[in-house]
C-alpha cells in the first residue's frame, strides 16, 4: 500500500499551516470550509478555473492540505512504473517539466521520490514548473524550499518557475549552456480538461498542445498525462490518446497494452480509470470525516507516452489488462479485460476453481494478467461475449498494479 514519505508529509502540513498530524480544531474547521468550497468549484461545472483559487488564502491552505497529498501520490505511483527507465539515466542530468501543476505537485513528487529512492542522484535534477498563476508558483517555491530544508544532501537541486498561459504560450525546450535540450519527463496533471474549455474545437487544440509537448520531449523521455477519474474527463483523455497515436510519432508506455484505438470509446457509458490503495495522512482522514468525503483510494485516469517505443510489458505476449474490480457473483467471479482485440468479460465459476486458475481470485483493477484456456459458448451462431475459465485453464498475474 502506498504511503507518503514522512518528509513530504511534514512539509505539506507545515505549508498548510497545520500543527503536525493532529491539527487544532479551529485550523481543521477553517481548512474544511476551504475543502468544501474547492469541491464545489471542481465538480459543479466550473471548467477553466485553472489555479486562480490559490490566490485565496483559505483555498490555498485547503488545497495544500487536502488535494496536494492526493495528487502527489498519484504521480509517485506512476513514477514507480517508470523507475527502470529513469534509473538508466543515473549519474546523468534529468530534466523535468511540470505544466499547469498548481503549486508544483509534480515537481515536488519527483523531488521527494528522487531523494527517497535510487532515482537520479543529487545535482542532476533540473526542474521547471509552469503555471499561469503567480500565487501557484510562489506556493511551489515555498514547498520546494521547505522540502530541501529537511534534506540537506539535496539542497543543490534546482527549480525554475515560469508564469505563462498555456492556451497562448507553448512550453519551450531547456537551454543548457549553448545547447537547446528537451525534457526527460513532462507531467501534466488535471490540466488538459481545463484548457480551451470555451472553445468549439477544444479537442483539436489540446491535441496540438500535447503534440508540442512531445516535440520538447527527449527521445528517451516520458510524457505523463493524468486526469480525474470522471467519465467526461477520462473519455476526453482516451480520445486525445487516439488522436496522438493516429497522427504523431509516439506510442503508449502504460497503461495500455496496445496502440490501437481505445476500446473504452466504443460504448458511450464506458471509460477507463485507476483505483489504487494508499495510507491517508492522518489529517486527510480527519478532513474526510469533517466534510463527508472519502479519499481512502486514489482514483484517476492516465496515459504515459514515449517516442522510443518502449512499453511497460512486452507487446509480443498474450497479456490482458484488468479494467474492472473483481465482481463476486453467486457461484462465480468476473472481471473485464482490455487488450488489442478490445474489451471482454471473463469469469470463472466457483465449481471450476483449480490450482492452475486460483490466481484469478487475486485479479484487480490495473493488473496485467495472462489467462489460458478461455471458452466462449456459441449461441444462435454467435460467440458469447462472456468467456469462462475451465478447471484446466490457467490464470497468472504478470504485473500487479503499483500501489
Amino acid at each position: 500500500m502506498y504511503e507518503l514519505s514522512s518528509r513530504i508529509s511534514k512539509v505539506l502540513a507545515t505549508c498548510a499551516r497545520l500543527d503536525g498530524s493532529e491539527p487544532r480544531p479551529d485550523a481543521l474547521r477553517d481548512i474544511s470550509r476551504g475543502v468544501i468550497r474547492l469541491s464545489e468549484m471542481f465538480t459543479r461545472g466550473s471548467s477553466g478555473i485553472g489555479t486562480s483559487y490559490l490566490e485565496d488564502v483559505q483555498l490555498r491552505r485547503a488545497y495544500l492540505a487536502y488535494y496536494v497529498p492526493v495528487n502527489l501520490a498519484k504521480v509517485q505511483i506512476l513514477l514507480a512504473e517508470l523507475q527502470p527507465l529513469i534509473a538508466e539515466r543515473k549519474g546523468q542530468e534529468f530534466r523535468v517539466l511540470d505544466i499547469g501543476g498548481g503549486p508544483g505537485t509534480g515537481a515536488l513528487a519527483l523531488l521527494d521520490w528522487a531523494c527517497s529512492t535510487s532515482a537520479p542522484p543529487s545535482g542532476t535534477l533540473r526542474m521547471t514548473a509552469m503555471d499561469r498563476s503567480g500565487a501557484a508558483l510562489r506556493a511551489c517555491t515555498e514547498l520546494w524550499e521547505s522540502y530541501l530544508a529537511e534534506v540537506p544532501e539535496c539542497r543543490n537541486l534546482s527549480l525554475q518557475t515560469v508564469e505563462c498561459n498555456l492556451e497562448r504560450t507553448f512550453p519551450m525546450p531547456v537551454q543548457v549552456g549553448t545547447q537547446v535540450s528537451g525534457y526527460h519527463l513532462i507531467v501534466a496533471q488535471n490540466v488538459l480538461s481545463e484548457l480551451y474549455s470555451e472553445s468549439l474545437n477544444a479537442v483539436e487544440k489540446r491535441v496540438t498542445l500535447v503534440a508540442k509537448l512531445l516535440s520538447v520531449l527527449e527521445e528517451d523521455g516520458s510524457l505523463m498525462l493524468i486526469e480525474p477519474a470522471l467519465r467526461a474527463t477520462s473519455r476526453g483523455l482516451h480520445e486525445l490518446r487516439n488522436q496522438l497515436l493516429g497522427h504523431y510519432e509516439c506510442s503508449v508506455y502504460s497503461p495500455c497494452l496496445h496502440d490501437e484505438n481505445c476500446p473504452a470509446l466504443v460504448h458511450q457509458d464506458d471509460w477507463c480509470h485507476e483505483e489504487r490503495h494508499w495510507e491517508r495522512p492522518a489529517w486527510v482522514a480527519q478532513l474526510d470525516e469533517a466534510v463527508g468525503f472519502i479519499k481512502d483510494t486514489l482514483k484517476f485516469s492516465y496515459v504515459v507516452f514515449r517516442k522510443d517505443g518502449k512499453t511497460l510489458v512486452s507487446r509480443n505476449e498474450p497479456f490482458h489488462r484488468v479494467v474492472s474490480e473483481l465482481r463476486v457473483m453467486k457461484g462465480e467471479k468476473r472481471v473485464w479485460l482490455c487488450d488489442s482485440a478490445g474489451r471482454s468479460e471473463v469469469g470463472r465459476q466457483d465449481k471450476d476453481h483449480s490450482e492452475s486458475n486460483a490466481a484469478f481470485e487475486q485479479f484487480h483493477r490495473g493488473a496485467i494478467v495472462k489467462i489460458g484456456d478461455i471458452v466462449r459458448k456459441e449461441r444462435k451462431g454467435k460467440l458469447s461475449t462472456l468467456g469462462r475459465i475451465l478447471p484446466t485453464g490457467t490464470a497468472e498475474i504478470i504485473r500487479p498494479a503499483q500501489n
